[in-house]
């Protein structure tokens, strides 16, 4: 019974944060592991991080305000949106998530034993391969300079921005792309359909899914490097919008439990969550198998959840004006960045999403505003 009552309190705390922009399970992780140290808190917090990767789906979709896991999947969301098929990529993207989760679980016997290697021997030649990835994107650009300006400006907003703010990731990826999708809206958004009844193609979930596991596996060593980054690797080597939005959701999936094994093997943790469940908890085998197994069990709740919810919000989406959604969007992102970070946070903000709209004028990939994140992490490293 204390277990059932401790994953409805993080399917709840997973739904909230999923749903708010700027609130994070770090910071609710934080003040729940000051406020208590019992037992029950553990699956609490699994299920809490696990929800939240499939609920935050939903504000992407209907409110374009991204997470960084999913800031490259922005524009592909866009257009399933426009076409009316908003279920479809909330569908391709859970089933990403969900296929990671149980992919990763069983491959775990099998990563334990390869981890502890590899942390020490591959992580120190992943920025380079960061660096070339996306260079070639910015070559494969259909406008080369245009993307290398888009890429050096957003690097340097993204590197004063992480220095300098109390959310950056909140403010800066929102700037670069969320409002400039929410402004392209000019009228009401075609009408939603309604059923999750669409064809997904095995060979796409293959593609997605391997894409994701090589991205995510290699990126796992790199503590600066996290999932938006790992979506470039994604990026380059997916063509179909179909396989890079499963990608992305796999993404996410993996994250959790590479995390996981990273914090059993050697005692580092990538996701904040799990690290604050290594320093609270002895992080042993009984505690790991236990984490893996809640780990499942949430991930299938969560995705039957998530299909639920996304299909009430598409009844809304019909009804309602969008124009008042994306006021209201706009609002609260700005009231948000004044409330953590004030004036300098707005300037962030404005400054951002200018650069964000200016990518989208000159007709350049917004892959190249990841120079928000990628220009910060190759100077930590170069």
């Amino acid at each position: 019974m204390n277990v059932l009552i401790s994953i409805l309190i993080g399917l709840a705390l997973g739904f909230i944060t999923g749903l708010i922009p700027g609130l994070h399970p770090n910071f609710i992780g934080s003040i729940l592991l000051f406020q208590f140290s019992d037992w029950w808190i553990l699956p609490t917090f699994v299920t809490m991080i696990v929800s939240y990767q499939f609920f935050e789906i939903i504000r992407s979709t209907f409110l374009f305000v991204p997470d960084e896991s999913n800031v490259l999947a922005m524009h592909p969301i866009f257009r399933f949106v426009h076409e009316g098929k908003s279920l479809a990529a909330i569908k391709l993207i859970t089933v990403g998530i969900l296929s990671a989760l149980l992919t990763g679980v069983v491959l775990s016997p099998v990563l334990i034993k390869f981890v502890p290697f590899l942390y020490d021997s591959i992580r120190k030649y992943v920025p380079f391969g960061l660096l070339i990835i996306m260079g070639l994107l910015i070559i494969k650009d259909r406008k080369p300079l245009y993307a290398i300006i888009i890429f050096l400006m957003s690097g340097v907003v993204g590197y004063f921005g992480l220095k300098m703010l109390n959310q950056p990731l909140m403010i800066l990826l929102t700037g670069f792309f969320g409002f400039p999708i929410l402004l392209e809206i000019r009228q009401k958004l075609p009408k939603q359909i309604k059923s999750y009844k669409i064809p997904i193609n095995k060979k796409d979930v293959s593609k997605g899914l391997g894409s994701a596991f090589l991205s995510s596996f290699f990126l796992t060593f790199i503590p600066a490097v996290g999932p938006a980054q790992a979506s470039l690797f994604s990026r380059w080597m997916l063509k179909k919008k179909e396989e890079f939005l499963i990608s992305i959701g796999a993404i996410s999936g993996f994250d959790i439990v590479f995390s996981t094994i990273l914090l059993f093997t050697v005692g580092k943790a990538r996701i904040g969550v799990i690290e604050m469940l290594g320093q609270k908890f002895s992080f042993d085998i009984k505690t790991f198998v236990l984490v893996l197994l809640t780990t499942v069990t949430v991930g299938i709740i969560s995705y039957i959840l998530t299909l639920h919810v996304g299909k009430l919000f598409a009844n809304l989406e019909n009804r309602i004006n969008y124009t008042w959604i994306k006021i209201i969007v706009v609002l609260a992102i700005t009231a948000a960045a004044f409330f953590f970070d004030g004036v300098l946070g707005i300037a962030f903000l404005a400054a951002a999403s200018g650069i964000g709209v200016l990518a989208n004028k000159v007709k350049t990939s917004m892959s190249n505003c990841m120079g928000s994140l990628v220009v910060p992490t190759l100077l930590y490293y170069f």
